[in-house]
Formats: C-alpha cells, sequence, structure tokens
C-alpha cells in the first residue's frame, strides 16, 4: 500500500497534481487536423452523372484517373525523392488538366489530396521547394 501511494504521488507531482498542466497540453497533429478537414469538406463525386458534351465527359475521366492516383499513392511507400517527384508530377498536372475540367476546384481538391497522402505515406517527408519544382518543369 505504501508503495502504491509513493507511486501515484509520483505520478500526480510529475503531470501536475492531476490537474491539466500547460507543460503537457494537447494539440492535434498534422495528421489529425488533415483527417479532420476531410471529414468536413465537401465530398468529390468521381462517378456522378456526366453530360453528352466534350468537357463534361473529359472531366469524368480525368476524375477517374486522378483518383486511381491518388489511390496508388495511399498503397505505396515513399522516400524522399518519390514524394519530390510526385510534386512535380501534381504540379504539372495541374497546369495542363485545369483546362479540361470543369471546375478547376475539383482538380486542386484531388491533387492536392494526392501530394497530402504522399507526404503522409513518406518515411523521410522533405517537400521541394515551390521555385524549383517551377524550374524543373519550365519548357526548354
Amino acid at each position: 500500500e505504501a508503495m502504491q501511494s509513493t507511486v501515484s504521488s509520483g505520478i500526480n507531482a510529475e503531470y501536475g497534481g492531476g490537474r491539466a498542466s500547460s507543460k503537457y497540453k494537447y494539440t492535434p497533429s498534422d495528421t489529425e487536423s488533415s483527417l479532420l478537414n476531410k471529414l468536413f469538406s465537401d465530398q468529390v463525386e468521381i462517378f456522378g452523372e456526366i453530360q453528352f458534351t466534350k468537357l463534361s465527359i473529359l472531366t469524368g475521366i480525368i476524375k477517374i484517373g486522378l483518383k486511381a492516383f491518388l489511390e496508388s499513392v495511399r498503397l505505396r511507400t515513399f522516400g524522399k525523392f518519390g514524394l519530390q517527384q510526385i510534386q512535380v508530377d501534381v504540379y504539372y498536372l495541374r497546369e495542363y488538366l485545369w483546362r479540361f475540367v470543369e471546375e478547376e476546384r475539383l482538380l486542386n481538391f484531388l491533387l492536392e489530396e494526392v501530394v497530402s497522402s504522399a507526404i503522409d505515406r513518406c518515411v523521410d517527408p522533405v517537400t521541394m521547394d515551390p521555385s524549383v519544382i517551377m524550374l524543373l518543369t519550365e519548357p526548354s
């Protein structure tokens, strides 16, 4: 009993006597914040209704392709350079696909999800500076 009392008093003293101590405040991690943002964000309908127009058909194809890209990223583990390659690929896709979709917001959302998933699946998440990405994708 004396041992239990000593242990519990030591724990209470170390952690602020059972009260919330400013030293041990809970702050959500980036992963938790991104999960909450995804939970409350608008859901993207991938396999929705398509009109019989060129733009609608292209939008449907691009949505399916980007969703497949996203799922393939979620199934892999990346190193630093793999993540940076994903960043370059996403930048290039954003630069060229926007003119083929009805809603640019939808394109940006799916591409951001790809980068976010790659960061989550990376063992050494060091992102590339955007100015370097722009130089790499600049036409020769």
